[in-house]
């Protein structure tokens, strides 16, 4: 099964994932700022200069004891300023931590970091949600456009069937068995004396060699042969 397409920033051209930053643009979700999509967001960056800027910190990954304004610079983001400088490690997920818990900054504005970072994940997600849904009724519309094509299909073939069963019939075509070869060559225009369509250049025309040459379309020809055999056995 095929997955579905990614979430595209209509701005960068680069994918969304569910860290970033996004706000709303009609229909769709962009970057709120495509230069750092993982970075802290406005709220989250007025809690970190505002309140914690000097609050220690320990990496998980080097449990070096720092504080915050000493995290240094990403190096392919070079405005989050959330690397540990001794090895290197991302922390913008322990920096933020740090400002949803710390109970130096006022409560209301923490709350309000939380909630436009927690309404930018459930943007990303519930946008990925209708992705999949449209890619999984695109995948059932195809299967049932091909289905309807085959129903149709056969319902022609066996529309077909009858018209050459009512020829057999009235004599309008052979009921005997031809032992002569029977030729075959691209359509002439000539009508198919089964079911009166034209046979064009680009189809394939028998010819029954009774009195009179009688030019079937291949498909139609086959069809004459089955009938014909089924007729004459129950005569």
């Amino acid at each position: 099964m095929p997955m579905p397409p990614e979430l595209t920033c209509p701005r960068c051209q680069q994918a969304i994932s569910s860290d970033h930053i996004v706000e709303s643009i009609g229909a769709a979700l962009a970057h709120i700022d495509c230069r750092r999509p993982r970075g802290l967001t406005h709220q989250e960056r007025s809690l970190l200069y505002g309140y914690c800027w000097s609050h220690p910190l320990v990496c998980p990954e080097c449990a070096t004891h720092l504080r915050l304004f000493q995290l240094i610079a990403d190096p392919i983001e070079p405005q989050r300023r959330t690397t540990c400088p001794r090895c290197r490690a991302g922390l913008i997920e322990t920096v933020r931590d740090h400002l949803y818990m710390c109970t130096h900054s006022p409560e209301g504005l923490r709350r309000r970091a939380f909630q436009a970072r927690e309404t930018a994940r459930n943007l990303v997600k519930q946008a990925g949600q209708l992705r999949e849904r449209a890619d999984v009724l695109m995948r059932e519309a195809e299967v049932a456009i091909t289905q309807l094509r085959d129903t149709m299909k056969e319902s022609t073939s066996e529309a077909l069937r009858r018209l050459v069963r009512a020829r057999l019939q009235d004599g309008a075509l052979p009921r005997d068995e031809i032992s002569s070869p029977i030729p075959e060559r691209p359509g002439d225009g000539s009508t198919c004396r089964a079911c009166e369509q034209s046979i064009t250049d680009r189809q394939l025309m028998t010819l029954l060699p009774t009195p009179g040459p009688l030019p079937l379309h291949a498909d139609c020809f086959q069809l004459w042969s089955e009938e014909r055999r089924a007729f004459t056995s129950l005569d």
